[in-house]
């Protein structure tokens, strides 16, 4: 019994640390969040969540002549066709799917 106690313990405080240690991106700016558009294909899926809500938020509050200026693929980003959308939900490789083509 103590120790199921303590294995909650442990898994609660770490979910705990994990939020307090969360990527902030309100810092960067919108040159900074640009340059890392390309490069978060490797990042943890909460980060990337993180880093896709600030560039939304920047999205939101643009100007159409600055939208324009950042719109399209980045010049840093893999050119293999995958993007962010690896194992989303309703993809085959995530276990959801229509069902077709089994």
């Amino acid at each position: 019994m103590k120790v199921t106690l303590i294995i909650g313990m442990i898994f609660i405080l770490s979910l705990l640390t994990a939020t307090v240690w969360a990527v902030d991106y309100s810092n960067k700016t919108t040159e900074e969040l640009n340059a890392m558009r390309g490069t978060m294909r490797n990042a943890p899926i909460e980060e990337r969540n993180v880093f896709v809500a600030e560039w939304q938020k920047r999205l939101q509050l643009m100007t159409s002549e600055e939208r324009q200026k950042y719109m399209g693929r980045p010049a840093n980003a893999p050119a293999d066709g995958k993007g962010y959308r690896n194992n989303a939900p309703g993809d085959r490789a995530f276990g959801f799917g229509l069902g077709r083509n089994r």
